[in-house]
């Protein structure tokens, strides 16, 4: 038996992360003259927040004093808390039957069973770093026309998956900026955003339904018996199976 049996991790916090990321990426600020060269624009990357510490030192070359490049945004997850209110009901069951295309009828039919997801709202912050205040205003300019104040992203392409559309909102902006002359200058910007999400079981796929159906009919005594009984009691009048309902009996045309 493989020691993953029983074992399920679908990386949702990942994938939610990774989405949210997605859709600040991408993003550019126009940067100005400098010598000879025109003004052009400059992509703004992001990061994950939550760097790993071996990997932010190999970036960093091991050393503390490599400056950062500004502009910068970074994206975390922060929180995440119980959602009873986005309930649709506790330990529901979906049932679909699918067959996939250009599949046979009817060996290629599947029936799908998800179980009602279970909801959260989770939190996360978008932190902003800008050198100087023209840019630190073209981004959030960007950022803030796109949230009125809320954005609808799909989490996945999936046709099983009932919880691929989901909402970011943001619902928090927090300026911050060091006083001229005590410091180098940097303006940060945090904007927080909540975002539903949902923790999916895994799906279960059967391909066994219902082809045949036999039946018998006779005259017994049913009166305080058990199935046992009258299921005897036809076996011993010789009453055989009827087939009542075949496939073929269903018009597919």
């Amino acid at each position: 038996m493989s020691e993953f049996q029983g074992y399920y991790y679908n990386k949702t916090f990942r994938s939610y992360l990774l989405q949210f990321m997605a859709i600040f990426a991408n993003m550019e600020v126009s940067v100005g003259k400098l010598d000879d060269t025109d003004p052009r624009l400059i992509t703004v990357p992001i990061k994950n927040g939550s760097a790993d510490r071996v990997v932010a030192a190999i970036k960093a070359e091991n050393t503390q004093n490599k400056p950062i490049r500004l502009p910068l945004m970074a994206a975390n997850l922060t929180n995440v808390a119980l959602a009873p209110q986005l309930r649709k009901g506790v330990g529901q069951v979906k049932r679909d039957t699918q067959m996939p295309t250009g599949g046979i009828f009817p060996t290629d039919i599947k029936v799908v069973r998800m179980r009602m997801p279970v909801p959260y709202v989770a939190t996360f912050d978008l932190s902003i770093w800008a050198s100087n205040q023209d840019q630190h205003y073209q981004i959030m300019e960007q950022i803030l026309m796109l949230f009125d104040p809320m954005l609808q992203i799909q989490t996945s392409d999936d046709i099983n998956d009932w919880t691929r559309l989901t909402t970011v909102e943001l619902v928090g902006i927090n300026f911050e900026e060091n006083a001229p002359g005590v410091d180098r200058r940097l303006i940060q910007t945090t904007l927080n955003f909540e975002v539903p999400i949902y923790m999916s079981a895994p799906v279960e796929v059967h391909d066994k339904f219902v082809q045949d159906i036999f039946v018998r009919i006779g005259a017994v005594n049913a009166a305080s018996r058990s199935s046992e009984d009258i299921v005897a009691d036809l076996d011993a009048q010789g009453i055989t199976y009827d087939n009542v309902f075949t496939l073929s009996d269903i018009d597919i045309t």
